[in-house]
This record gives structure tokens, C-alpha cells and sequence, in this order.
């Protein structure tokens, strides 16, 4: 009840701010000079949208109030709640110009004079609109102006469309009745003309602006189809596409009856209709603003845990395209789209229309069945669990104790019992765990295969316990593929996302990705007889490596005692978790490791991860002599690393 509430106090609060904005634009810019006089809004008009305006705000003012009131609290936890929040000072704000604008509007309507106002009133009515967004999704945010800019530009695009609206409709109307205030044939001709094409400008900014948002909120098909905010997004943009059709047939059959009224066509005729358009164009448009004003208060899709998969499909490319036998599916299905494709557009005869439609169709089929790989309910579920080195190493632990039987002490498919099974257990250190969703793994480990033999562990292991093992087994193949990393850097090469960890005992930042925009990491596991010498060789090296803008995290293997005066923090707590992760990651070509061992042996390995958070080079002093063992050879590739822009976005905090 409260949702519907403050669904529908937003939808009258828009709506009247909207009514404001769009009356001044389409009286200040489609009405003909000459006629405006005849078509200026009332003052009365304005009062009651700006009532309606504060009536919305207060609504959901007490919808909020109610939202809040179950969290307890004094009249003093309010009060701080309301004036010490960022939430609360938007809340207040917005308040204060819809009273604003209250009391501007009712002066003007005793006054009746409202010809120099009426731009204050609209400005005054998008700052009110263009508030909005700071109280919501996009002002928390990592880069909030990256979101807020186009929110509040879609608002207040939405607001001159819609609110533009129902004063054509006025128009049309006026003009269908013959009334005396109503345009003369040209004057409407004109202004639909000038309508027509604001409207398209409208649209062009409303989709740009609408894709670049969903694309921020949206990150799948799992959440464009499992989650309330995607059906949401969906109708919205069903309803634009309705709206957009109808306002298409004004503008196709109407605008040239008034611009031939003169030849024998009678446009009064056709107006009737053509309201009857225009009450449709303006109920789609209700309905858009509708479910923009319940995506307000709607959690993303992109903060969705668990989006409902209801299709025993997915559609993926990155699975699907290795499998050869599907290539030649893919690229006749290509190739009939296009030509179809084709023969719509540049086709000279309308009966090659319908049949390059059928084979469009056809064709989109073939895709979509290529595409397609086996989904379940929980396979665009989202990880709660950090991708930490503790849940990698808690993982690591599990997986030996459960999962070793049928895939082996090395994860290769290979355990004692593989033989005994319907289908093998797959070989862990494949590629094609990576093809696989985390919710796909999830639902595995939950309910089992029961076709291939493995059991359900949803009754054995918590919920974390199932993602811990899932990051485990990322890590695992991940190790496998970055067996091709170097003790050099492959410039505009970032693909492998270092593993998380907390920092404890020393200043600065308290985890690895803390670092990130601002230097370059070097993680360091000493071990072996010449710890201490490379302790030391790094300590020397250690101002120039921070003039490079380089930080050196050294974690101890086994009890080497390290110099106590090193320049450079050395990790101790934690410090067998952060190996037990990263040592899956220390594969090389040479060395891929033993079968019934799931790490590596090594006794010194260093990992360079650039300032975005990027696994971008690797030394094993085992397996390379040369390598780093003198620090300035890493000079020349952290100067690259450097000059380097953001090459992917920041790698994710949860396995997905």
C-alpha cells in the first residue's frame, strides 16, 4: 500500500511539475507569435498544477515517513534523520520550491498577470524535477555526476514531452469544435510542425539518455527479465514505442491534410481522429511516466541478489561460439539476415518486403536457438560473498573436503570415485568454468547433476560456504589460463583481476584494492634462502618505485625472518590465506603444476598489479633467473603502466 502510495505521489508531483514545463515550451516555441495570446495558460491553471505539484511532494513525503517509521526512533533521531542526511536535505529542498512555487503561482493568479513569469514557473518546476535524482539510486553511486547528468537530463526531456501534451490535445480539440480560441488551419499546421520536430529531439535525447541508464542498472538479460526494475524498464519502453506510433500517424496523415486544406481535403474532418490519436499518444505517455516514477522506487536490477531466470535458456555468445559445429548455423543465419535486411531497405518492389520479413524472422530464430545454452532459476544469481583471498582459501578447503572424491586431488576430473559415475566429473582446470555463470555453479552445488552424478550440497553448506568454493573454483581456472603471463607487461592487456585482501597492522590503505587510481602494486611472497636478500634489494629499490608510483605489499612464506626496519608493509596476518589464493594464479608454461595438487610449490613468486586492480605481469624466480632479480628492470614497464589509460572498468568485487 505504501509503494502505491508514493508511486502515486511521484506520478502527480511529475506530472503537475511536467504540465508547467511543457505548457511554457510548446506556447513559447510551437504556438505561432501571432497567436499566442489566444493560447497563453491562466493563471488559475498554473495555481492548480502548482498545487497538485505540492500535494504530490507531500505525499510522498508521508509515504516516506511511513517507510521510515517502522526503524523506531525519537522525534531528535528524526530531526537528525531529516536535517543531518544528504537524503533529508534533498527531501527538505524539494520542499522548499514546490512551497516556492505555491506561493509564486497563487500570486500571480490574483494578480492575473502571468506573461513574465511563466519561464520562472517552469524553471523553478525542472529544478524541482531535477533535484530528484540526487535523493535516489544514482546520487550513491560510485561516479555519481556520471549518472546524475543524464537522469536528470531524461527527467526533464520526459517532462517537456509529456507536459507538451495534453496543451496539443487542447489545441486540436479547440481547433475540431471550431471554437473561437482555436489556431486558425496554418497557425495549427505550423505548430504541429514545430511539435513534430521537438518531439524528435525530445525522443532522440529521452533514448540516449534512457540506454546509457539502463546499461548502468541493467548488466544481463537475468536482470532485464528476472527483475521487477526490468519488467519495468520494458513496459516503459513498450509505451514509448506506442506512443511514438501514434504521434508517427498524426504527423504522417494529419500535418498534410492542414497543409492542403486548401486542395479539396477538409483537415476539420480528420481532427476528430486525430484527437482520438492524440488521447492515446498522452495515456502511453501516463503510462511511461508511470513506471518512471515506480523505477524511482524500485532497487536497480544491477543490486538485485537473486533475478528469477524463468526460461530453461540463455543466450550466450562467449559459450557457444567455441563449439564448431554451430559456426556454420551462425554465420548462414548472419548471412540471411543481412540479405533480408537488404532487400527491406533497397528492395525496389513492395512484394519483396514481406517475404525478406519472413526470413528475417527465420533467421533471428536460427540465432536464437544457436545462442542458446541451459539456464536455471538461480543463473543470474548475484555472489554476496567478496572475492577475498580468505573466501578463496576457505574454498580451497572445502573443495578438498568434499569435492576431491570425484574431481580429484589436482581438480582434473580424475578422483577416485569419476570412474563409478554416470558422466565424468568435469576437469576444473578447463576453460569452459568460466563459460558457466556463478548462479549456474550455485545451482549446481545447491541441487546437484543428477544426471551426472553429483550430489546436492545445498543441506551440507551455508550459503557462503557454496560461494566460497564457487571463488575457488574461478580462481582455479583463471590459474590455468594465466599460464602465459610474464615477467614482462603486454601493453593494453588487462584481463586478469587481482584477488582482494585486507591489509592489517600498517598505515594506509586497509585492503589491496585501496590502492587502486592512485598507484601500482607489487605483491611480494618471500620465501626461500634468499628472502631476506630480496627483502633487502627491494627496500634499496623502494624510492624509486615509489617515484614510479608503486607500492611494494611483501607477504613471508614459512618462518623466514625478514628485517624488522623494511621501508614497505609486510603482511603477516592473513599471510597463508593471500598465498593459498594467489599461488593458483603462479602457473606457468612451463610448469602447470602437479595432477594431484591443486596449487603451486614455489618458494618466491612476485605479481605486478597495475593501479586499476590488473594481474599485468608475473615472475616465478624458480621458473625465470632473470626476471625482476634486478629491480630496475621493472622500471621501463611500470613507466608503460603508467602512461596507461583505464583499459577496462575496475574489476568486480563478487564473482559473477
Amino acid at each position: 500500500m505504501i509503494e502505491i502510495l508514493a508511486a502515486a505521489s511521484r506520478l502527480l508531483a511529475f506530472g503537475s511539475a511536467a504540465s508547467i514545463i511543457g505548457v511554457t515550451c510548446f506556447h513559447s516555441w510551437c504556438v505561432p507569435a501571432g497567436f499566442r495570446s489566444a493560447a497563453v495558460p491562466s493563471g488559475r491553471m498554473l495555481l492548480t498544477a502548482a498545487a497538485l505539484l505540492a500535494t504530490g511532494h507531500a505525499g510522498l513525503m508521508w509515504a516516506q515517513s511511513l517507510t521510515l517509521a517502522p526503524l523506531g526512533g525519537t522525534e531528535s533521531d528524526w530531526r537528525d534523520l531529516v536535517m543531518g542526511t544528504h537524503f533529508g536535505r534533498v527531501w527538505l529542498l524539494r520542499a522548499s520550491v514546490a512551497a516556492l512555487l505555491l506561493l509564486v503561482c497563487a500570486l500571480l493568479a490574483v494578480a492575473r498577470r502571468i506573461h513574465g513569469a511563466r519561464w520562472g514557473c517552469a524553471i523553478a518546476s525542472a529544478v524541482y524535477l531535477g533535484l530528484a535524482p540526487l535523493g535516489g539510486h544514482a546520487a550513491g553511486a560510485e561516479s555519481p555526476w556520471q549518472v546524475l547528468v543524464p537522469n536528470v537530463v531524461h527527467i526533464l526531456a520526459i517532462s517537456v514531452w509529456f507536459g507538451a501534451l495534453p496543451w496539443w490535445l487542447l489545441a486540436v480539440r479547440a481547433y475540431a469544435r471550431g471554437e473561437a480560441s482555436a489556431l486558425a488551419t496554418p497557425a495549427l499546421s505550423a505548430a504541429l510542425q514545430r511539435f513534430s520536430r521537438l518531439s524528435m529531439g525530445l525522443m532522440l535525447v529521452i533514448v540516449l539518455t534512457g540506454v546509457l541508464l539502463a546499461d548502468l542498472y541493467i548488466d544481463s538479460e537475468g536482470d532485464l527479465l528476472g527483475t521487477r526494475y526490468g519488467w519495468l524498464v520494458l513496459g516503459k519502453v513498450g509505451l514509448l514505442a506506442c506512443a511514438l506510433l501514434f504521434a508517427n500517424q498524426l504527423r504522417t496523415w494529419f500535418l498534410p491534410a492542414l497543409m492542403m486544406s486548401g486542395d479539396n481535403v477538409d483537415p476539420r474532418a480528420r481532427a476528430a481522429l486525430a484527437l482520438r490519436h492524440i488521447a492515446v499518444e498522452l495515456g502511453a505517455a501516463s503510462g511511461v511516466l508511470l513506471c518512471a516514477a515506480w523505477l524511482a522506487q524500485t532497487t536497480p536490477a544491477l543490486h538485485e541478489a537473486a533475478p528469477n531466470w524463468w526460461l530453461p535458456f540463455r543466450w550466450s555468445f562467449d559459450a557457444t561460439w567455441p563449439d564448431s559445429s554451430l559456426r556454420g548455423w551462425f554465420l548462414g543465419a548472419f548471412t540471411v539476415l543481412m540479405l533480408a535486411g537488404f532487400a527491406a531497405t533497397w528492395g525496389r518492389r513492395d512484394t519483396l518486403r514481406i517475404p525478406a520479413a519472413l526470413l528475417a524472422v527465420a533467421a533471428t530464430s536460427v540465432l536464437a536457438w544457436a545462442f542458446a545454452v541451459p539456464a536455471y532459476p538461480d543463473t543470474f544469481r548475484r555472489s554476496q560473498v567478496p572475492y577475498l583471498t580468505q573466501s578463496v582459501a576457505s574454498g580451497r578447503e572445502l573443495f578438498v573436503e568434499h569435492c576431491t572424491t570425484c574431481h580429484g586431488a589436482g581438480g582434473l576430473g580424475d578422483g577416485a570415485l569419476a570412474a563409478k559415475l554416470p558422466k565424468p566429473p568435469a576437469d576444473l582446470s578447463k576453460p569452459h568454468t568460466a563459460l558457466h555463470t556463478a548462479g549456474d555453479m550455485y545451482w549446481w552445488l545447491t541441487h546437484g547433476i543428477p544426471e551426472s552424478g553429483m550430489p546436492a550440497l545445498g543441506s551440507v553448506l551455508s550459503e557462503d560456504d557454496r560461494w566460497d568454493l564457487i571463488n575457488f573454483m574461478r580462481s582455479f581456472s583463471q590459474g590455468f589460463e594465466s599460464r602465459v603471463m610474464r615477467a614482462s607487461v603486454v601493453s593494453g592487456q588487462a584481463w586478469l583481476g587481482a584477488i582482494n585482501f585486507y591489509i592489517e597492522g600498517s598505515p594506509g590503505p586497509t585492503e589491496l584494492k585501496g590502492y587502486r587510481d592512485s598507484h601500482n602494486v607489487l605483491l611480494v611472497f618471500l620465501g626461500g634462502p634468499d628472502a631476506e636478500g630480496r627483502a633487502r634489494a627491494l627496500a634499496a629499490a623502494n624510492p624509486e618505485l615509489q617515484s614510479r608510483r608503486t607500492q611494494i605489499l611483501a607477504v613471508p612464506l614459512g618462518d623466514d625472518h625478514l628485517p624488522a626496519d623494511l621501508p614497505y608493509p609486510v603482511l603477516r596476518a592473513g599471510a597463508a590465506d593471500v598465498w593459498s589464493a594467489y599461488e593458483l594464479l603462479a602457473r606457468t608454461v612451463g610448469d602447470r603444476g602437479l595432477p594431484d595438487r591443486l596449487g603451486m610449490d614455489w618458494m618466491h613468486s612476485e605479481f605486478l598489479i597495475d593501479r586499476f586492480g590488473y594481474l599485468r605481469a608475473r615472475w616465478i624466480a624458480e621458473d625465470d633467473a632473470v626476471g625482476w632479480a634486478d629491480p630496475a628492470k621493472l622500471y621501463p614497464d611500470l613507466d608503460r603502466l603508467n602512461a596507461e589509460p583505464r583499459l577496462r572498468p575496475p574489476p568486480d568485487d563478487h564473482i559473477h
